[in-house]
Parts: structure tokens; sequence; C-alpha cells
């Protein structure tokens, strides 16, 4: 029988999911990025449900990092049979390069195969399933590394980065993931567990399985603080960058891929260092710290 906590966690789902199809035009599709996890499953089973599965097509990326990846692209595009939903996958190899963690690699590579399965399907948004709790696990990775505003931003709700062909959507992001294992239950789906969320030697796990526990006993609001936290740097992220645009106009050559160094170099430290990493990010280039931009200048 299903729980009045189940029935209201479905409820909220699928409305957080039609809050998102909302801004999306009326015949377009989407791509889920469907790792086959708990979240992605979720995320699919509802945009089907709400959307139709014409709409819908699931994007799954094979890093080749577990023994059992094989199998589960297998699972994910079985599930997406039974949905009606097409299935995209692709492989892609994470290069362990010294000073990069594995995550961030594993990271980076799966969001440059999403972004060209996103091209080859034509697809203009690529929904995530990213939830709550992953958005105050990443707050408080980020203070942990002394991040700036950028960073305690966190995850946006809605975000095309420069050059990519799809904006990045997230429709459960205020959703927890209590919640989404009640929708789940509810609807009685079968999720891949992998095994290397329970390692903790990898930071965000330490802090999923060590720290968040013990923080939820005698802080139970801190999911909604951190969310609220990175709103905050979110505004002021934006104000600015909108400033780092005004001095970017009198600074940047005709194209935008050089600055006069003179007019730099006039501007104060922190407005000019401002201004680098603005103008760094929409080149597209890996952001630089605070260091490296101390250096530069």
């Amino acid at each position: 029988m299903t729980s009045s906590a189940d029935s209201s966690a479905d409820r909220l789902v699928l409305e957080a999911v039609g809050v998102a199809l909302r801004a999306v035009p009326q015949h377009a599709r989407m791509a889920i990025a469907f790792s086959g996890g708990l979240d992605s499953t979720v995320l699919l089973d509802a945009t089907v449900r709400v959307a139709g599965a014409s709409r819908c097509v699931a994007f799954h990326v094979h890093h080749g990092l577990s023994p059992n990846a094989d199998r589960w692209v297998e699972q994910g595009e079985a599930f997406a049979r039974t949905l009606g939903v097409a299935f995209a996958s692709r492989r892609v190899d994470v290069p362990k390069s010294a000073g990069v963690s594995l995550e961030a690699a594993a990271r980076d590579a799966r969001y440059r195969a999403l972004d060209m399965l996103c091209a080859e399907h034509q697809v203009q948004q690529l929904w995530l399933a990213q939830h709550a709790d992953d958005q105050a696990e990443t707050v408080l990775l980020q203070l942990l590394r002394g991040a700036g505003l950028a960073g305690l931003a966190a995850m946006a709700p809605e975000y095309r980065p420069p050059g990519t062909a799809a904006v990045r959507v997230r429709p459960l992001l205020h959703m927890l993931r209590a919640q989404l294992e009640a929708y789940a239950r509810a609807r009685g789906l079968r999720w891949i567990d992998d095994e290397s969320n329970a390692d903790t030697r990898y930071a965000r796990n330490a802090l999923r399985h060590e720290v968040l526990p013990r923080l939820a006993v005698h802080f139970p609001g801190f999911r909604d603080a951190l969310a609220r936290t990175a709103a905050h740097a979110a505004a002021a992220q934006r104000l600015v960058d909108d400033l780092a645009r005004i001095d970017l106009q009198d600074i940047a050559s005709e194209d935008g891929r050089s600055l006069e160094r003179a007019a730099l170099l006039a501007l104060d430290d922190d407005r000019a260092q401002n201004l680098l990493r603005y103008w760094i990010r929409t080149l597209g280039l890996p952001a630089a710290s605070t260091a490296r931009l101390t250096d530069a200048l």
C-alpha cells in the first residue's frame, strides 16, 4: 500500500518536472543525463509521465571505471526501452592527471560527453538529476576548498556553459534525496547502486556518509540554509559579472581574445582579478586560482 509520504513525494516530483517543462518550447525534446542511479531513474520516469516518452531521450556515459559499467549500459538501455524512450550512450576515457582528482576528471569527461551527445541529437535542453542533498554537499566542499562566489553559488537551477549546445536544467534541485527514494518506492522502480559511492576516500562521499548525518542531528535545516547561501552567492556573482562586462568593454580587443595591458593595470587588484576571472570564463578556459591571477597581474 502506498503511504501518504510516498504519495506526497510523487506529487512533489511531478510538480517539479512540470515547472521545468513550462520553460521548454512545446514540441522540443529534453535529454536526461541517465546514469541509472536513483536520482536519474526518478527524473527519467517522472519526465516521461509529465511530458511523454516521445519528448525524452536518455543519455548514458560509460566511464570505464567500474567492472560493472558494461552491465549498467545494458540495464539503462533496458529501462529506457520499457518507458519507450530513445537511448544513447558514449564511452569516455577518464584521464588520471597529477593534481586533478579522479572525481573531477570523471565529472569533466562526463559533461563533455553529454554536451557532444546533445549536439549530435540536436537537443537544446539537458536535464540533470541533482537534488538538495547534492547542493548542500557542493556548497560545503567549495567552502572547505576556500572557493569564491562562483564556487559557493554551487549548481544553478539553469545554466548554459559557453560554447555548449544545450542549457543544463536541474528540475529536482530543491527536492531531498529521501523524497526521491519515496517516489521510487511508490513507483516500484529499480536502480543501479554504484559501488564507488560508498568509498569515503573520495571527498564528496566522506561528506555524504560521515559528516552530513552528524550535521543533521544538530542542524536539521542545514540543507535549506546552504541552499540559501548558494542563492546569495549566485546573486552576488551576477553583480560582479555585470561589473566585469562593463570593464571588459574598455579593456578587451575587438575579438575579445586579448586585453589592453595599461588599462587592465589601471584597475585596483580586486577589480582586475574579477575582470580576469570573467574573461577567462568567457573564453571557455579552466578557472585560475587567485595565486595565478596575482602572478599574471
